[in-house]
């Protein structure tokens, strides 16, 4: 069994004809299934799919990460259009506003999806917890993520309004897709923001084997050039072999895994990589 993820939104592009802009939208297919994993800041990702000659629908599934606005921009277009899927799948407290914190103020950056968005096209919508949730053979998904390690922990500047309160975000509801054949155990994220090394840890305990291929955000961004050191040294020591790290990573991380991490794969806008 193997999978194949295509990068259809991403911050950068392969190619000049294909659209590039924040966010994130990956399409996986294999084990029966076509399961789209975020829609990007806007439905500019369904453009770059007819660029490369992929038909969207049918869609058996779409799961979006979190609930921010780059990575749904594109969710009313899809469930409105021909591409519409089977069910949505979204973690706990999805739809709680949420806010990033500016040197002038606070700039709401939560969902750009109404909350009855998908009831009112008759898409089942289905939430995540923490127990892995089986879609089909080799499938996964999993939330309710903690920061575990010691550099890793929450962005004070990240906030979100839970029963009238603002708080720094947890992220417990960022729903992560993994996928497990014989050789791999995959980790797809959307940002990653409990931090990369505490979702590989969590995989772990959880499937009793390391994590081997990372596809996703890691929001190392605004990292230091110690936590970059210190994540790259501890996947390496983990047991990863591929690192398609991508979207709010940074430059800087970018640069130090392309020189340190042997298995690091460039992900941009028309990107393939196989779970096999």
């Amino acid at each position: 069994m193997a999978f194949q993820i295509t990068t259809l939104m991403e911050n950068t592009a392969l190619s000049d004809r294909l659209a590039a802009e924040h966010g994130l939208s990956l399409l996986i297919e294999g084990g029966g299934i076509r399961l789209l994993y975020d829609t990007g800041g806007s439905p500019r990702f369904m453009l770059n799919a007819r660029t490369l000659q992929i038909d969207l629908a049918p869609l058996d599934v779409v799961v979006l990460s979190h609930g921010h606005y780059d990575h749904t921009g594109g969710t009313a277009a899809l469930l409105t259009g021909r591409e519409k899927p089977d069910a949505l799948y979204l973690g706990t407290g999805f739809f709680e506003p949420r806010y990033s914190v500016k040197e002038d103020g606070l700039m709401e950056v939560g969902a750009a999806l109404d909350e009855n968005a998908a009831a009112a096209v008759g898409v089942p919508c289905r939430t995540v917890g923490a127990e892995p949730l089986s879609l089909a053979p080799g499938v996964w998904l999993m939330s309710g993520f903690t920061s575990t390690d010691e550099m890793e922990g929450i962005n004070p500047r990240l906030l979100r309004q839970r029963k009238g309160m603002l708080d720094a975000d947890r992220f417990e509801d960022e729903v992560a897709v993994v996928l497990e054949t014989e050789k791999e155990l995959a980790l797809i994220s959307g940002c990653a923001h409990v931090g990369i090394l505490s979702m590989c840890r969590r995989l772990e305990e959880v499937f009793g084997r390391p994590v081997t291929t990372f596809v996703g955000g890691t929001h190392l961004v605004s990292a230091d050039d110690a936590r970059i050191r210190h994540t790259c040294d501890c996947l390496r020591a983990r047991g990863m072999k591929r690192l398609g790290a991508c979207h709010c990573s940074g430059e800087r991380a970018g640069a130090y895994f392309q020189e340190h991490f042997p298995g690091y794969l460039p992900n941009h806008v028309g990107s393939q990589v196989t779970i096999e």
